[in-house]
């Protein structure tokens, strides 16, 4: 990984792991997503796909991007 990609991933490193394995989680702004690939690692590994069927990625943070919150990020799974 070049200095400048681990720079990137930097901000991510002590956020607490929000998806551990394929399930149901909640989006910031309410969207339910189905993440069906997990990544333990310092990528954005995790995928998944709305209920339109668009796919999206995320680290396992919950986050779509390291450097910024936004409304598609990841906030917890969903209540059974």
């Amino acid at each position: 990984m070049s200095n400048k990609t681990a720079a990137y991933f930097a901000p991510l490193v002590s956020l607490p792991t929000l998806i551990s394995a394929p399930d149901s989680y909640v989006t910031r702004d309410g969207k339910v997503v189905s993440v069906s690939a997990v990544s333990d690692r310092h990528d954005f590994g995790c995928v998944g796909t709305y209920s339109n069927g668009i796919r999206e990625s995320w680290h396992r943070s919950g986050r779509i991007l390291a450097t910024s919150e936004t409304a598609n990020d990841i906030i917890g799974q969903v209540a059974t």
